[in-house]
């Protein structure tokens, strides 16, 4: 004779399922990045910017923005880190001393970019940390032309590097990476930036 078998549920375990479950949610909850939108920003004070990191000011707010997904490479005038140049002009498949163009003209794609008309800017207020004393936070940057990011991939002045998030949209940041690396490879093709004479 087979043992009878309870349709209903052990009425003991039901406090601690309830806390597993609530537990998971918060925690998923907690890797969902509460977007700030912040319009018609301008671009602040070029003295220490570069292609991917550089001051806004947002009405009555000034930051530093660090964007997500990509870095550019160093400039001409910031040889600080040699072991970081030579790892970006490995990427490109280029020296260091041309990587450093590279990075002089991801500089003023940037500025241009930024200094051209008002854009928005996309933080969670994820700290990117630096060299500076002030804040810096990673963020997302919309303009006329496009997103930032994704110009400065297409134009061969940025590797995909770096952290990456769920976006503003709700796209997936394993997604965006592959998008970015869908720009990339038009890129090589079209021999643009960096690549012009790697690969």
């Amino acid at each position: 004779m087979w043992p009878a078998i309870s349709v209903y549920p052990d009425m003991s375990k039901l406090p601690l399922i309830a806390v597993s479950l609530l537990l998971s949610a918060s925690l998923y909850a907690a890797t969902e990045p509460n977007w700030e939108q912040l319009e018609g920003c301008t671009l602040g004070d070029t003295k220490y910017a570069d292609g991917d990191s550089f001051h806004v000011k947002c009405k009555d707010r000034e930051l530093i923005i660090r964007l997500y997904f990509v870095e550019t490479p160093e400039h001409s005038g910031d040889q600080r880190f040699p072991d970081r140049i030579a790892e970006q002009a490995k990427y490109f498949g280029i020296s260091s001393p041309e990587v450093l163009k590279v990075g002089d003209a991801a500089d003023s794609f940037t500025m241009k970019t930024l200094g051209a008309e008002p854009f928005t800017v996309f933080t969670c207020g994820q700290d990117a940390m630096g060299a500076s004393k002030q804040q810096r936070l990673y963020g997302i940057v919309e303009t006329k032309q496009g997103n930032l990011a994704e110009l400065l991939v297409k134009n061969g002045l940025a590797r995909i590097y770096g952290n990456h998030v769920t976006m503003p949209d709700g796209m997936d940041g394993q997604q965006y990476e592959e998008k970015l690396g869908k720009l990339e490879q038009e890129a090589k093709q079209k021999k643009v930036g960096g690549w012009a004479k790697g690969q």
